[in-house]
């Protein structure tokens, strides 16, 4: 199934080259190619009865230059991100940024501020992230904005626009194992913190291990609701957790083997309520400012005026780019799923996964990619329901390259050997920077999409590429990673064709 792809010969050449190859063959061992490489990795592969699906185009000019199985559908997971932020890259441009307006509605007298905080969410989805200073200091740009307008007190409260009703909206084909870890955090409309908290369980020295833990969440002022129990004769340590189903919270299990006794351990949770989170977060802020939030009971001082809407501050995210440099780096899926919702409401006027799935259809159709070749159900890749072809794959980031954005795209690429999921991946003198893929982990299956660079070679200095291999286990003897390594490698080193 395996063929390197190469431009029909003239049958006088073809001939002439038959005639020659037994002398040329019997004089010198064959040349190893990208072509030679990826055959026997796919074959030791398939042998063990994994799939394995490949292919690779010029970066320039879209011409095939190796192809193995490139039609067979399987599951894309996390190179799903390719797809979409290409897609609102495309819709939005890499400068565009999310606006998210705070608002005053309420009265202010004699320093005291009678009234809310109203919030209209953007769908930003780096609210308050640690990850981006100017989004890290969310609670603390609208504690000042209060503070310089005279705020000394204040009753009222931070109400967030559309989130009363709003339960926790999951992907379609998403597992219910993984609702209640941080990779997993609702795509809610107003994102904050990125919806997650950080759960820490310890023991003191010498304390009995079937005890209860002391639980600790960061931040501070979170509210998740968390249930642990230890089990202190597990097989090995871990430490996991399950949503509560037809309750708020989660429940967790901390394992630990009969004759060890862990001191600690933690876990990032996904929370559904981020307006929570915020208001807390803000009235910290406040208080560190010396303004506290007295009680609603409290009586206003004299008749109050109907309150007029009157913008505080306007929170600003990073651009699109960095936004989309931090989704395909480290792989965050909310971002993924808060960017895609945000393409599908520039392309239909409003969010969710039905018009997700078709304006992501359409956007594929604009750049000839077929259905057949990628069907998308969700941002993330998280979704069971996601199919995509190695052809498809390596399609989408070829397309990209024409247009505007695409040194964008290209920058959100891991680097092998360098940073993102490729950290740790080995390279060479000459593989080093040269290879920036996306990389998809889902049970048993294993992706890569993205460009390698191939010095000396003028015809085809730049390749596109991408690599789905299927029916993977532990216990294959070529792991996806190491089939990932060589096959990105060959793309640098060798040639794309025999001499």
């Amino acid at each position: 199934m395996a063929r390197v792809i190469s431009r029909a010969l003239p049958l006088s050449l073809l001939l002439a080259s038959s005639l020659l190859s037994g002398c040329r063959h019997a004089q010198h061992p064959e040349a190893r190619t990208v072509g030679s490489v990826a055959s026997s990795l796919f074959a030791t592969l398939e042998d063990e009865g994994a799939l394995a699906s490949a292919f690779v185009l010029d970066a320039r000019t879209g011409e095939p230059l190796y192809a193995h199985r490139e039609h067979v559908r399987l599951l894309p997971a996390s190179t799903m991100k390719v797809v979409s932020t290409a897609s609102v890259l495309s819709a939005l441009g890499a400068d565009f940024r999310f606006q998210t307006p705070v608002t005053l509605e309420g009265t202010l007298t004699n320093g005291l501020y009678l009234g809310d905080l109203v919030v209209d969410p953007s769908g930003d989805p780096s609210l308050g992230s640690w990850r981006f200073p100017e989004t890290a200091l969310a609670c603390e740009q609208v504690a000042d904005a209060l503070q310089a307008r005279g705020v000394q007190q204040w009753r009222g409260q931070v109400r967030v626009r559309g989130t009363d009703d709003v339960e926790a909206a999951f992907g379609p084909g998403w597992a219910w194992d993984d609702a209640a870890y941080a990779y997993s955090a609702a795509p809610t409309p107003f994102v904050f913190r990125e919806n997650v908290v950080d759960l820490a369980l310890s023991r003191a020295d010498g304390a009995d291990c079937a005890l209860p833990p002391t639980v600790q969440l960061t931040p501070a002022f979170a509210t998740l609701s968390a249930i642990v129990r230890v089990d202190a004769n597990a097989e090995r340590a871990s430490l996991s957790c399950t949503r509560q189903r037809g309750a708020p919270g989660v429940r967790c299990v901390w394992r630990s083997p009969v004759n060890q006794c862990p001191r600690s351990a933690a876990v990032r949770l996904s929370v559904d309520e981020p307006q929570i989170l915020f208001s807390a977060c803000v009235e910290e802020a406040l208080l560190k400012r010396g303004i506290p939030r007295l009680p609603a009971t409290l009586e206003a001082p004299g008749p109050l005026r109907p309150p007029v809407p009157e913008p505080l501050v306007t929170l600003v995210s990073p651009p699109l780019s960095e936004l989309v440099k931090a989704t395909n780096k480290e792989s965050l899926n909310l971002y993924a799923e808060r960017l895609g919702l945000r393409f599908a409401r520039e392309r239909s006027g409003t969010e969710g996964y039905a018009t997700l799935s078709t304006a992501l259809a359409d956007e594929l159709t604009r750049r000839g990619i077929p259905a057949r070749d990628l069907r998308p159900v969700d941002g993330s890749g998280l979704s069971r329901y996601n199919l995509a072809t190695a052809r498809g794959l390596a399609r989408v980031l070829f397309t990209s390259l024409r247009e505007p954005y695409g040194d964008a795209l290209v920058d959100s690429l891991p680097v092998a050997g360098v940073d993102g999921t490729l950290a740790t991946r080995p390279v060479t003198p000459l593989t080093a920077g040269r290879i920036r893929a996306k990389t998809g982990t889902l049970s048993g299956q294993k992706c890569f999409a993205g460009v390698v660079d191939r010095p000396g070679d003028a015809e085809h200095p730049r390749v596109v590429f991408a690599l789905m291999l299927g029916n993977m286990d532990e216990s294959t003897a070529l792991p996806a990673n190491e089939a990932f390594d060589r096959f990105a490698a060959a793309l640098v080193e060798l040639p794309l064709r025999a001499p």
